[in-house]
């Protein structure tokens, strides 16, 4: 059951609401939306709502659809405690490939994929230091594949001109992001993932640049450059527990 927690005093866009007996921030967006839309994660929910509907009726709906928040953040818990490992001897998802995490002593760092294995190499290695390499790594892959791929779809689309910037970030919950001035920001965790999943995140935000929403019209211009996308989507809603460290 749903219950404030009036105790906090919330800031101007978050409440507190108790979820299966566990405390957590609720916080609330505003926009030009018509609808109500809550996002579960495990430490948080996110609540979409129009500019001018009451805090009323956004606790109606979640009591409405309590059942389905409770059990969506029992899976987002078990799922967060799965989170990648870079222990020697650990499973890394790797393009679709469950490959065994191998620590090698090396006077030089780097990353090398085999067959099984992804063997991390560097010297007097640590749990941080494997992290650190690992990271850089696939930094440098985000950094060498998504900028000029970005670029060439966005002007196949008419849109190059629209495009003003690459970068790169690693957030807690978003793959990708377009802002309004036309910069598209990658998570490099997503290199990762199978390249068609990368060609997806990149059609996706692409297409922000024609429609900076999730309109009908912005689903159909992501389906005509990349009309599997609904598997790749479903993909990263599978797997993506699995892609963090």
């Amino acid at each position: 059951m749903f219950n404030l927690i009036s105790k906090q005093q919330p800031q101007a866009d978050q409440e507190t609401l108790t979820v299966a007996g566990m405390p957590l921030p609720c916080h609330l967006v505003r926009s030009r939306r018509k609808s109500l839309a809550v996002h579960v994660r495990h430490d948080r929910i996110e609540v979409r709502a129009p500019l001018r509907i009451a805090r009323r009726e956004i606790l109606q709906f979640l009591s409405r659809h309590q059942a389905w928040v409770c059990r969506k953040h029992q899976e987002k818990v078990q799922r967060a405690a799965e989170h990648l490992s870079l222990a020697d001897g650990s499973e890394i998802l790797y393009k679709a490939r469950s490959l065994t995490v191998r620590w090698q002593p090396a006077s030089q760092s780097g990353v090398m994929v085999g067959a099984s294995e992804l063997i991390i190499r560097g010297p007097d290695l640590t749990p941080e230091k494997v992290t650190v390499i690992l990271k850089g790594w696939l930094q440098a892959q985000a950094k060498a594949w998504l900028p000029a791929r970005t670029r060439a779809l966005a002007e196949h689309l008419g849109v190059g001109a629209r495009l003003t910037d690459v970068v790169f970030r690693k957030t807690k919950s978003k793959w990708g992001h377009c802002t309004a001035q036309g910069r598209i920001q990658y998570n490099w965790l997503i290199m990762l993932a199978p390249d068609g999943v990368i060609d997806y995140m990149i059609c996706h935000e692409v297409c922000h640049l024609l429609h900076m929403n999730h309109s009908p019209a912005y689903w159909q211009a992501v389906a005509r450059v990349c009309p599997d996308y609904k598997r790749y989507v479903g993909w990263l809603k599978r797997h993506e527990h699995r892609l963090w460290f």
